[in-house]
C-alpha cells in the first residue's frame, strides 16, 4: 500500500500502523503504549552438577544483578521528532520529542542533553517559558509537567487538569497560564500550573492544537473538529468568555499562529478539503476578519508552524515542503529550504540573537538558520529521539539500524558512533532488515510518497540498490533468508496481490508465491532449521501460515492461537516457534509457543505486564526476549515465565519495536522515540573460574 503521510499525529496510534486504515486529518486518537512496569533484575541460574545436586556458588558475568539496568542507551541514531520548540532569556534552546523526552542545547543547537528526570510521559507535544524562566511541558497522556531549574527535574502539575493530552500552551504577561488539549477544550491556571479550571470556549471544538496571546492579552484558540470545523475562537477577558471570529477565513482547520510586533495575527491552515482551503490567514483587527495571504506559498500540506521574528520576516512550516519566508507581512512568499534535509516542518522558535530554529517530523530532528532563513544546519549532536523499527547485526559485531524515516544506520562499534547509511537507499520508512548468509544486507520499507520496496546493499550498507522496482510496490514489512540464501518479503496490502514474494538470485529477480495464502496482509517471518516458513498476518483473523515447500505453497497453523494479529515470529534453538501477538479492542494478544512446528499453540504470557508485543527473539542458548508496547521481557525457560527486563530504557515502559541479539550475545532494542539500546552485559553468563592457587613447597625435613 503506497501512503502519504502529512500530519504530525500520523504516527501516534500503533493500531493505526496494523490496519492502515486511512485517517482524517492526521488525528489520531492513542499514543504509545504508557502502562508503567517495574524493573526485576536477572538473576543467574543456579548450576547444578551431572548429579542434580547445586553446586558451591560459581562467580558470574554477563546478567545485571541487584537492581543494576539491564539496557544503556546507545549514541544513537541522532534525530528524532522536534514536535516543541521554545528559548529561554539566556538563548537556551529545548525541544520537546515524541517518544525521547525533552532535551535541552545550552551552546546554540550545537549540542543536546535528554533533561528527562521526573518527567514520566516523555511524549511532549507542547512547550513554554514564562518570564521566570519556569517551564511548562505539555504531555501526550500526563498532563502538564513543570520545571523551576531549567529542565534538570520536571514536576507534574494536573490539579484540576481533567484532559490530560495536552497539545498547546501559552503564558500571559501575568504569568497565566493556558493549555490546549485533544478533545478536552482550554484551560487556565493562574498559580504557575499549580490549579487548573477549565474554560468555557462556547461551541469551540474540543481540540485546540494552538494558542496565541497578543501584547493585550487577548488569547486566540484554533480549534479543529472534523464534524464541525469550527476555526478560531478570542477571549478578551483571560478566558472567562469566548467568541468566534472566523470572518474571511475559508479554512476552519487552524494549526497554528502567530503574532508580529504591530499585533497582526497570522493562522496556519491544514491541508485542503479537510474544512476548507487556504493555508495562511492574516488579521490587522485583532482577528475580527482574515485576508488570506498565500501567494508564492506553493503547497497543499497544512501549516503546522508559524513564526514571526522582530526583523519583520515571518516564517511558515509546511508538512512535506519545508520552510516558505515572507519579508513583507505575507503579502508574498518564498521557500527557503536551503540545507533543509527533512521537508516536514512543524514547529520554530527564535533565540535573543535571532538564530532560528526549526522542529521536523519522521525524524528529522532540528535545523538551525542563522541567516535569517536562507540556508539551515542539522543540529542533532546528543538528539537521541529516533524511532527504530528494525535491528540486524553481523557476526563482526556491526549493528543496523532502521528508522521511520530517515533511513538506514549503522554503528562498528557496539552503538558509540552512528553513521546514516542512505546512498541509494530512497525509501527512509525502513520497516525490516536481514542479512543474507553472503554478508548481503536486504531492507524492507513502507511505500511513502512513492518509494518502498525491498533494497540490497553488497558492500556492508556503504550503498543500496532498489532490487523490487516495478515488481514489489507495497509495504515490505518482513524479511526472511533461508538456509540457501532465498529471499522472502512479508508485504501488507489485503487480497492476493499481496502475500510473501521469493528471490532466489539475492534479489535480481522475485516471484510471488502466494498459494494457499488468503491473507495478503503479511506483519512477520521466521524460518527454522529445516527450512519451513512461517507467516504471520495481521488485520485478516488468519494468524499464521505455513509452508514446508519453500513457499510454493501455505497452509493455515493456527490450532490454539487465539490472537490472530501476529506482529513478531522467532525459532528457538531448541526448534519451538514464539508468535508475538496484539490485542485488539483491549482482547486477546500476548505471546504464543509451539513445540510441534506450528501444528498447535499454547499462550505464555505468566509475568508480562503487557499483551502487545511486537517482536521475539532468542539468544544462542534459547533465552527468549521480547518487546512490548510497555518494555521489555525475558523468559529463561522457554517462554513460560517472563521477567521485566526494562531498567535503563527512556522510558522504562517504553515501546520497543524491534529486538536483535549481537556479537556476542549482547542485546540490542529499537525503540519508539529513544534510538537504540544495547543490553548492559552479555545476555548469557560467563563463568568465571577462579585460577588456582599454587601449592606451597613443604620445607625439608632436618
Amino acid at each position: 500500500m503506497k501512503t502519504k503521510l502529512y500530519h504530525p499525529d500520523a504516527f501516534s496510534n500503533r493500531r493505526f500502523l496494523i490496519s492502515l486504515s486511512v485517517f482524517v486529518a492526521g488525528i489520531i486518537l492513542a499514543a504509545f503504549a504508557s502502562s508503567g512496569s517495574s524493573h526485576a533484575a536477572g538473576r543467574s541460574p543456579r548450576i547444578k552438577s551431572a548429579a542434580g545436586v547445586p553446586r558451591s556458588p560459581t562467580a558470574t558475568r554477563g546478567l545485571p544483578a541487584g537492581g543494576q539496568n539491564f539496557w544503556v542507551q546507545t549514541n544513537g541514531p541522532q534525530g528524532g521528532d522536534g514536535i516543541a520548540l521554545a528559548t529561554n532569556s539566556s538563548g537556551h534552546v529545548f525541544v520537546g520529542t515524541q517518544g525521547g523526552g525533552v532535551f535541552r542545547s545550552t551552546d546554540n543547537a550545537e549540542t543536546w542533553t535528554a533533561v528527562n528526570n521526573g518527567l514520566t510521559d516523555t511524549n511532549v507535544r507542547a512547550l513554554a517559558i514564562n518570564s521566570t524562566g519556569h517551564i511548562f511541558g505539555g504531555t501526550w497522556s500526563s498532563g502538564v509537567f513543570r520545571s523551576t531549574d531549567n529542565g534538570d527535574s520536571w514536576t507534574p502539575v494536573n490539579n484540576g487538569l481533567d484532559s490530560p493530552s495536552v497539545r498547546s500552551l501559552a503564558i500571559n504577561s501575568g504569568g497565566d497560564v493556558f493549555a490546549g488539549t485533544f478533545y478536552g477544550g482550554v484551560y487556565r491556571s493562574t498559580d504557575n500550573g499549580e490549579n487548573w479550571t477549565l474554560l468555557n470556549t462556547g461551541q469551540a471544538g474540543p481540540y485546540v492544537p494552538a494558542l496565541a496571546i497578543n501584547a493585550s492579552g487577548h488569547v486566540f484558540a484554533a480549534t479543529w473538529d472534523i464534524k464541525f470545523c469550527t476555526g478560531i475562537f478570542r477571549s478578551t477577558d483571560n478566558g472567562d468568555s469566548w467568541i468566534e471570529i472566523n470572518n474571511g477565513l475559508t479554512n476552519l482547520g487552524i494549526l497554528s499562529f502567530a503574532i508580529n510586533e504591530n499585533g497582526d495575527v497570522f493562522a496556519g491552515g491544514d491541508v485542503d478539503g479537510l474544512c476548507g482551503n487556504g493555508r495562511v490567514f492574516r488579521s490587522t483587527n485583532n482577528g475580527d476578519s482574515w485576508q488570506l495571504v498565500q501567494n508564492g506559498l506553493n503547497t497543499g500540506n497544512g501549516i503546522n508552524g508559524l513564526l514571526a521574528t522582530s526583523g519583520g520576516a515571518l516564517f511558515a512550516g509546511s508538512y512535506g515542503d519545508g520552510v516558505f519566508r515572507s519579508t513583507d507581512n505575507g503579502d508574498n512568499w518564498t521557500q527557503v529550504n536551503t540545507g533543509l534535509t527533512e521537508d516536514r516542518v512543524i514547529t520554530f522558535t527564535v533565540n535573543p540573537d535571532g538564530d532560528i530554529f526549526a522542529g521536523t517530523y519522521v525524524g528529522g530532528g532540528v535545523f538551525r538558520s542563522s541567516d535569517n532563513g536562507d540556508t539551515w544546519i542539522e543540529k542533532n549532536n546528543g538528539l537521541v529521539a529516533t524511532d527504530v523499527r528494525a535491528i540486524a547485526s553481523k557476526f563482526d559485531g556491526t549493528v543496523f539500524a532502521g528508522t521511520y524515516g530517515i533511513g538506514a544506520f549503522r554503528s562498528s562499534d557496539s552503538g558509540q558512533r552512528w553513521e546514516q547509511i542512505n546512498n541509494g537507499l530512497f525509501a527512509h520508512f525502513v520497516r525490516s532488515l536481514a542479512i543474507g548468509p553472503n554478508g548481503h544486507i536486504f531492507a524492507g520499507a513502507d511505500f511513502v510518497d512513492g518509494l518502498g520496496g525491498v533494497f540490497r546493499s553488497t558492500d556492508n550498507g556503504d550503498s543500496w540498490t532498489d532490487v523490487s522496482q516495478g515488481v514489489i510496490e507495497f509495504d515490505v514489512r518482513a524479511l526472511a533468508i533461508n538456509s540457501n540464501g532465498y529471499i522472502f518479503a512479508g508485504t501488507y496490502v489485503g487480497g492476493t496481490i499481496g502475500g510473501v514474494w521469493r528471490s532466489t538470485d539475492d534479489g535480481e529477480s522475485w516471484t510471488h508465491v502466494n498459494n494457499g495464502e488468503n491473507c495478503g496482509l503479511i506483519w512477520s517471518l521466521a524460518i527454522n532449521s529445516q527450512d519451513h516458513i512461517f507467516a504471520g498476518t495481521s488485520g485478516c483473523g488468519d494468524g499464521v501460515y505455513r509452508s514446508t515447500d519453500n513457499g510454493d505453497n501455505w497452509e493455515l497453523a493456527n490450532n490454539g492461537l487465539t490472537s490472530t494479529d501476529v506482529a513478531g515470529l522467532a525459532v528457538s534453538p531448541n526448534g519451538h516457534i514464539f508468535a508475538a501477538t496484539y490485542t485488539f479492542m483491549g482482547k486477546g494478544g500476548g505471546i504464543f509457543r509451539s513445540t510441534d512446528n506450528g501444528d498447535s499453540w499454547t499462550e505464555h504470557d505468566t509475568g508480562l505486564t503487557t499483551l502487545d508485543v511486537n517482536t521475539v527473539v532468542p539468544n544462542s542458548r534459547g533465552d527468549m526476549f521480547a518487546g512490548t508496547a510497555a518494555g521489555a521481557f525475558r523468559s529463561t525457560n522457554d517462554g513460560n515465565n517472563w521477567s521485566d527486563i526494562s531498567g535503563g530504557l527512556v522510558p522504562v515502559s517504553g515501546n520497543v519495536w524491534a529486538l536483535a541479539i549481537g556479537s556476542g550475545n549482547y542485546a540490542f532494542a529499537g525503540t519508539a522515540g529513544g534510538g537504540v539500546f544495547r543490553s548492559v552485559q552479555s545476555t548469557i553468563p560467563v563463568r568465571v573460574v577462579p585460577s588456582p592457587r599454587a601449592r606451597p613447597t613443604p620445607a625439608p625435613r632436618p
